[in-house]
Formats: C-alpha cells, sequence, structure tokens
C-alpha cells in the first residue's frame, strides 16, 4: 500500500478488500519498473490479468483467470514501481511512465505499524520515544532511499531503512513490489508450501525472498 511520509495523509481507497503485498527490499530503484513491465507483460500473455488497469490513484488489473481467482481469492493485483505510474498506451494495454505517486513505502491502510531493529531485534512504531529517526527515514526514502538509515533507540545502530522487518507483516520498503488485492495470503508466511510456491513463481519471486505485508481496509 502506498505511503504518505509524515505530515501528509493515506490515498482512498477504492476497494475495501483484504490485500497481500509482495515487496522485493532489495531491487535497486533504477531496476523497478523493467521488472514491474516484464511481470505485467507475463501476466497479461498468459491470460491472468486484463491489459488495462482499472482505477487513476490505485491501478488495479483485474484477474481473468477464474480458476487463479477461485484458488487464491486474488481478484486484482498491482504492480508498483518507485517514481513511476501506469497509463493506456493507446493500443488496448498499459505501459509505466515517469512520475505519479509510487514512493516504495507498503504498510496497513491506516498507516500503523511495528518494527524491529535488524541488530537488537527492539521493536519500534511511530509515536514512540526515539521514533524521529524512523520518521526522518521515511521522508528521506522518498528522495534518496540509499541515505535511508534509521537509528535504534535501544542499541543506538544506524541501519538502513530496508532492512527493518516488521513482526506483524504490516510494512515493508522497497522499489518494486505486486499488491494481491482480495485476500490475506497466511500461506505466503508457510504452511502449504507447495501452493505458495507455485503462487510466488507465477509472480516472478522464483528465491521466494519478497517480503510480505498485510494491509487492510
Amino acid at each position: 500500500m502506498l505511503y504518505d511520509a509524515p505530515g501528509g495523509s493515506p490515498p482512498s481507497l477504492v476497494m475495501s478488500d483484504a490485500t497481500t503485498i509482495l515487496v522485493d527490499t532489495d531491487l535497486e530503484r533504477d531496476d523497478a519498473a523493467a521488472a514491474a513491465t516484464g511481470l505485467y507483460l507475463r501476466l497479461v500473455g498468459d491470460g491472468t490479468i486484463a491489459a488495462r488497469p482499472d482505477g487513476d490513484e490505485e491501478a488495479r488489473f483485474r484477474v481473468l483467470d477464474e480458476r487463479f481467482v477461485a484458488e487464491t481469492g486474488i481478484r486484482a493485483i498491482g504492480l508498483h514501481a518507485s517514481g513511476h505510474r501506469w497509463c493506456g498506451d493507446g493500443h488496448g494495454g498499459a505501459h509505466l511512465v515517469d512520475g505519479g505517486r509510487e514512493n516504495g513505502i507498503f504498510c496497513r491502510y491506516d498507516g500503523g505499524f511495528t518494527i524491529r531493529c535488524p541488530e537488537c531485534h527492539a521493536a519500534l512504531s511511530l509515536g514512540d520515544e526515539g521514533s524521529d529517526a524512523l520518521e526522518e527515514a521515511l521522508i528521506v526514502w522518498c528522495d534518496a532511499p540509499d541515505s535511508a538509515y534509521v537509528a535504534c533507540p535501544a542499541c543506538a545502530t544506524w541501519t538502513p531503512l530496508h532492512l527493518w522487518r516488521s513482526p506483524a507483516h504490516d510494512f515493508a520498503v522497497g522499489h518494486f513490489a505486486i499488491t494481491l488485492y482480495g485476500a490475506h495470503l497466511k500461506g505466503l508466511l508457510g504452511g502449504d508450501e507447495y501452493a505458495a510456491t507455485l503462487l510466488r513463481h507465477r509472480l516472478g519471486d522464483i528465491a521466494g525472498d519478497y517480503t510480505v505485508v498485510f494491509a487492510t481496509a
């Protein structure tokens, strides 16, 4: 879910679906548009999604594969690349162009989340004592992600924002992400490994290392 840095407000929702977001926290910003375009072409080509997205603020590609919907509960898919937005290409399809509100910050729709220090595992949330560094890192991330570091109030270690993980799976940052509208796919956290692996592979997460974020309106 796109998140406005502190001082802004969350974007309005056009659907009230439970959603699951897969975030690539390692991909470089310059490679995000190519990754999103490549997955778009593959999913359109195999009949999974419509070629044109619905929605202006938050483009969603409707799932056409009825079996896929029945098996996963996913009714639409969003493809996010930092600094880009989807536009019609004039030929019944879509392509990415520079601009838009994609900033690579994904969290719960209400903006609340808790993350853990990658060094000492202390928890940190916005509004906590010592969370000023987190707020500043979120702002810096939008313009200069390589400079977005967070100082842990517990151990005083400075670590890159993209390395912080959420124990409740309600936050991640990354320049390429896939939003799955319609269900909280808890199987991606473990359990039904075969089904989860198939889904991740279909979505291009071959190594199975995209971070999972759950969002609910």
